[in-house]
This record gives C-alpha cells, sequence and structure tokens, in this order.
C-alpha cells in the first residue's frame, strides 16, 4: 500500500472527531491538551473491526498506538506544517472534491440508482434517426429541425421501411453504414433521454420526437430480452508474446488441449502453463463478469456459450493469445443491493445527474426561503443594452439601484452590483438568443443556483456533521503524512550511509534460503512419466528426453525448468533437495516428475538485493527512537480512575 494511503488510512482511525464534543472525563492531556473519554471510545469502537493484529485490540495497546499518533500531531503543528502552501491546497483540493458528493437530492438519486438496476436486467434493440441543432440553436433553427424528424417519424408510421428513411434523413455519420441500427445496449450506453425514450417505448413502436445535446431523435425498439447475467469460468492462456509467436502459441495450446483430452486436470494446467499469471494461481478462475465487462467479445461470446459446468471450449484467439475456456458456473443477475454502491456512482456521472442538481437547487431554494426577485429582474431587463450580445457591458457602478439586495441566503447577502457583474462577465458569451429579457432570466437562474451552491458548500462543515467528520480525518492524516514524510522517509532514502551501516550490523536478517534449480515434466498419461522417469534416472539430456517421448501430438509430456526456494515456494518442501532427486506429484490424476537440477546454497543477499527491505527495517529503526524523542518533548499524563471505567464500559 501506498505511505500516503496509509496514512489516510490511521488518519480515519484515529481522528479526534472533536465537533460538538460534550464535556466529559478527561482519558489524558498531551501537552497540556486534553483527549476525552468519549473520544477514545468514540475511534476504539469504530475502528476495532479493521484492525487485524489481534494485540492492538487490547485497550492498552490501543491506547499507545493512540498517544503516538497524538504526539506525532502536536509534533506536526509545532513545525508549522499545517501552515504550508502544499498543504493547505490540497487540504483545499480534497474540500472541494468531498463536497461534491453533498451537493446532491439523495431521493431523486436514489430513484434514478433503482431505475438503472431495473433497465440492466434487459438490453434493448433499437434503431434511430438524428436531426442536429446545437443545444444554444435560435428558435428558428429548433423549429426546423423539429419539423423534419417530425416528418421523418410520420414516414415510418405510415408504413415506409425505417433504413430507407434513416438514410434520407439521419445525419448520424454512421447511418450509411447501419441505416440506423444501434445494436444491442443497456442502461448507461447512451445518453439519459435517449436511453429513457429506448426503454419507455414498446417493442415494434416509434418513438415521439424527443431532444438531447446532439439534436432530436426518433427510435424504433427492434427488441428487448432478459440480461443473461454474469458467468464465472477458468482460462488457460498462451499468450503472444517476444519470446512467443502466434504459430508457437498455437501450438501449444493444441499440446494442452491434447492433455485435458486425457482427462488431465484443467486446474493443474493452468497453474503451471497459463500465461495470465493473475489467475493462474487460482486454476485459471476470472472473477465473474457480465455482458460487455471484458474487453474481448470473442471470448464473451464463448464464455456465455458454454451450457454444463465443467464443459471447455476449443481453443480460442483473442487478441491477447490463445485461450481454453471451461465453465465454472452461471450467475443470474446481481442483486439491487448487490450493485446499488456501483450504480449510485455511475448515476453521478451520468447525464441523468442533471435532473439530480435541479432537485438539489429546489430544495437549498426551500431550505433557504429564496424567491426570485421579480422588480430586480424587471430593473435590469430595462438598463442591460442589446449590445451585450457584441460587447462587454459597462456600467456605472455609482447608480444608487446596484446597493440593493437582490436576496438574501443564510446571513449572507447578494446585491444588483453582484448579479451586474455575474451578467458582464457572462452576457458576451455565445447565446441562442437575442433577447435582453431571455438573456437576463437566464443568467439570473445560473446565478441564484450557483450562489446557492457556493453557500451551501462553504458552509458544509457547519451545516454538516458527516461532512465535518470526513474532513477532520482528512486533514490529520495528511498532516501526518508530510511530517512522516520529511522526518522518516526521505530521511532513510537518502541517508547512504546510514542504511550501509545499518545493513552491515544486520547481516544475518537477511538471508537468501537453500534454493534449488528442478525441472518438472507433467503429463496424465502413467506410462509415459514413467519412461521420461527412467531415462533421466539413465542421465539422459532433457532435450534428447523431450525427443524420446514426444512422438505424438495428441499425447505428450510437457517439460519446464524453474527455481524454486526452501521455506518460500510450497514446491521446495516435497523433497530433500539433494541433487539428482526425483519425485513425482499427482494431483487430479495429473502426474508431474521433478528433478532437483541444481542445489544453490543459502547465502546472505547483498545490499543492493535487499536494499528495499533495508530501507523499510531502517525506518522502523528510526520511528522507534523518533517517538521516544517525542516522549521526552511532550507532556503525556493519563487519569488512570478514567482508563480503568473505559475498560470497564468495554467489557474488557
Amino acid at each position: 500500500m501506498h505511505k500516503k494511503s496509509i496514512i489516510l488510512f490511521l488518519g480515519v482511525i484515529f481522528s479526534t472527531l472533536l465537533y460538538g464534543q460534550e464535556k466529559d472525563q478527561v482519558l489524558l492531556t498531551i501537552n497540556n491538551s486534553p483527549v476525552y473519554r468519549s473520544e477514545f471510545k468514540r475511534v476504539y469502537l469504530k475502528n476495532i473491526d479493521l484492525v487485524k493484529d489481534e494485540s492492538q485490540k487490547d485497550v492498552d495497546e490501543y491506547l499507545e498506538l493512540f498517544i503516538n499518533y497524538k504526539l506525532k500531531l502536536e509534533e506536526a503543528r509545532s513545525q508549522g506544517l499545517d501552515k504550508k502552501e502544499s498543504y493547505v491546497k490540497e487540504l483545499a483540493g480534497y474540500k472541494k472534491q468531498l463536497s461534491a458528493s453533498y451537493l446532491t437530492d439523495t431521493k431523486v438519486s436514489d430513484a434514478l440508482v433503482k431505475e438503472a438496476y431495473d433497465r440492466l436486467q434487459q438490453r434493448v434493440n433499437a434503431s434511430h434517426i438524428l436531426v442536429q441543432v446545437r443545444p444554444d440553436a435560435l428558435p428558428k433553427d429548433t423549429l426546423a429541425a423539429y419539423e423534419k424528424i417530425t416528418e421523418a417519424r410520420n414516414k415510418v408510421i405510415s408504413g415506409e421501411d425505417f433504413k430507407k428513411v434513416a438514410v434520407a434523413y439521419s445525419q448520424d455519420p454512421s447511418v450509411k453504414k447501419n441505416g440506423g441500427d444501434l445494436g444491442w445496449f443497456s442502461a448507461f450506453r447512451m445518453v439519459y433521454p435517449f436511453e429513457d425514450a429506448a426503454f419507455t417505448t414498446e417493442v415494434g413502436k416509434v418513438s415521439e420526437p424527443f431532444r438531447t445535446r446532439f439534436g432530436y431523435h426518433i427510435v424504433k425498439v427492434n427488441n428487448k430480452e432478459k440480461s443473461l447475467g454474469e458467468v464465472t469460468v477458468a482460462h488457460i492462456m498462451v499468450a503472444f508474446n517476444k519470446d512467443k509467436t502466434e504459430e508457437q502459441a498455437a501450438k501449444r495450446i493444441k499440446e494442452i488441449q491434447a492433455q485435458l483430452n486425457e482427462k488431465a486436470s484443467f486446474e493443474s494446467l493452468a497453474k503451471q502453463y497459463s500465461d495470465d499469471r493473475n489467475t493462474a494461481i487460482n486454476g485459471g478462475k476470472i472473477n465473474r463478469f457480465g455482458q460487455g465487462a471484458l474487453n474481448s467479445e470473442s471470448f464473451e461470446k464463448v464464455a456465455f456459450g458454454l451450457k454444463e459446468k465443467g464443459e471447455l471450449s476449443e481453443p480460442v484467439k483473442t487478441k491477447y493469445g490463445w485461450h481454453i475456456v471451461k465453465l465454472i458456473e452461471k450467475h443470474p443477475p446481481k442483486t439491487f443491493e448487490e450493485l446499488k454502491g456501483e450504480l449510485t456512482q455511475r448515476v453521478k456521472k451520468d447525464s441523468r445527474s442533471k435532473l439530480i442538481t435541479e432537485s438539489f437547487i429546489n430544495s437549498l431554494k426551500e431550505k433557504y426561503g429564496l424567491e426570485k426577485n421579480e422588480k430586480a429582474l424587471s430593473y435590469f431587463k430595462k438598463i442591460v443594452p442589446s449590445t451585450i450580445f457584441n460587447e462587454k457591458w459597462n456600467f456605472s457602478e455609482d447608480d444608487a439601484n446596484l446597493k440593493k439586495n437582490l436576496f438574501k441566503i443564510g446571513d449572507q447577502n447578494f446585491t444588483y452590483l453582484d448579479f451586474a457583474k455575474f451578467i458582464q462577465n457572462k452576457g458576451t458569451r455565445k447565446s441562442n438568443t437575442k433577447e435582453v429579457a431571455v438573456l437576463v432570466d437566464r443568467i439570473y437562474e445560473d446565478y441564484e443556483s450557483a450562489m446557492l451552491l457556493q453557500y451551501y458548500e462553504e458552509n458544509l462543515e457547519q451545516d454538516n456533521q458527516d461532512f465535518a467528520n470526513v474532513i477532520s480525518e482528512y486533514r490529520d492524516g495528511l498532516l501526518l503524512f508530510d511530517l512522516m514524510e520529511t522526518k522518516i522517509w526521505n530521511a532513510a532514502k537518502t541517508d547512504s550511509l546510514g542504511l550501509q551501516k545499518y545493513y552491515d550490523s544486520r547481516k544475518n536478517d537477511y538471508i537468501q534460503n537453500e534454493s534449488y534449480k528442478i525441472m518438472k515434466a507433467s503429463s496424465a498419461n502413467k506410462e509415459l512419466i514413467t519412461k521420461v522417469e527412467k531415462l533421466l534416472k539413465k542421465g539422459k539430456d532433457v532435450n534428447v528426453i523431450k525427443k524420446e517421448v514426444n512422438t505424438s501430438e495428441t499425447n505428450k509430456v510437457l517439460f519446464t525448468e524453474q527455481i524454486v526456494e526452501k521455506d518460500v515456494d510450497d514446491l521446495a518442501g516435497k523433497f530433500s533437495g539433494k541433487s539428482g532427486e526425483i519425485i513425482s506429484t499427482t494431483e487430479d490424476n495429473y502426474i508431474t516428475l521433478i528433478k532437483v537440477m541444481e542445489v544453490i546454497p543459502s547465502r546472505i543477499k547483498t545490499f543492493e538485493e535487499t536494499k528495499g527491505k533495508v530501507i523499510n527495517d531502517f525506518q522502523e529503526d528510526l520511528e522507534k527512537q523518533w517517538l521516544n524523542e517525542l516522549r521526552g518533548k511532550y507532556s503525556v499524563e493519563l487519569n488512570e480512575k478514567t482508563l480503568k471505567k473505559i475498560k470497564k464500559e468495554l467489557s474488557i
């Protein structure tokens, strides 16, 4: 895990969360600053299930970690790290990023999430016709586009072939190739208004004209079907790479297929010979996936085409290599609860999020009792000149009317002058209207929404306890990261003499265990393995043995060489480690013969070989010394009576 991730995680664990702190018993004081009983209990109970080390679940052990954390924060503040420009900037950036998740209407969001889930349970096959029109088009252009799409729809409704009408009318660049056919899609594959029209139109019907940011559309729904759900498969892959051509990969996959035809274990072959090492360790198993999840249509087609558990595919070629696929299980669609978190994030990023924003703005208007200032609108519609569409509007700030209040949000007043400056900045931007009154209305809505969001965001810490807690956690975690980076991590990396001295004094901690260079011969054919064993015992060269036993394309022995380390690799524990030793293992009727070709003695690793671990150990040693210094620098006073009460309350 990256160091910053670790520190920010610790920030979550040890955040003080002092907002709204009620008076209670003091557990301890650090540099004369009190830490309360309720605070320690809260963070202990909140995070104890996240702690894997059982010793840290002990209250006394946890308290030591807690005190160490507090001491580091005290040191960071004493060094002024909380005033650093980089710290302030990063904290502000995180606060801005986090606040976005609070500027939303959760009820509308939840409804859209549920709708998205329901739509993901099926797919739609549809065709469309598009008449392009810009979002900011003039009214006459918008009307012309609407009339054209209506004309196209009328022809389709009257019985004309949809593809012919699409080619004649649609301005979709791909229409000449596909005749408007979009194929199959599900939720999130199209902009929301298009998706909505496709899912709410019956099969065989044509929708009413509707508008997206691209223009006006009509959509014809050709078919609908339930989703196939998800599938779990395993695979053996022989990759194309710099060491293996496509031809060599094809030959190898056929050899593996021959082994499978002889009832060799799929899992054993995958573990030993699949080039997808991420899945090979689990017998080739891939995490369950749905349609469109993988970047390989050919692989998905084969995977979903398998019918029975355990069924094997023929070799299939993808852009990554050759594969043999085994069906493990077919899954029905995930439940709503399983997908809720993922869908919530997708909805926020999707075009439907505009609906959520509009609803949230309306809720803020109600929260702050904001009403449209019609008098102000009338005033600005009179004084804003028509030249604003071509040049900057210059107004006199001496106008007494500009001192009037436009509206009030919470405890903040917004004046006519504030709005005038906003109009001044927005006015000359491209607009689909040349009417001053229409422009003022639109800019007023933008200004009102912007100020509502700005005020709410600026006051989130006072208005929303959950937000305040998360920011507090991040603030302390980020501060500790800066301190640790300066005091420990960078110091350890740059102190080359100190690192070398540390390594020299502890060389025996960095041992390379005895290792073995081995040759493996694997097959489901016992007779072939027996023949290999006899030839090995006679001292025959491996290349000679390969030629003698692999005389058939359908029944071969697979040979591999590798190095295994004692007490690290499980395979090393299967033999005594003597050079020339031969043993065999069997898994699911698949036999592997192993010969120790060379014994590599145990030795002390060089500094360069183990530099990463030396740095890590050196850092831990530095931190222990530093914490002892902090204990001497800052006073720590513990209230034993309060600690005893905490232990009793926690039933420790």
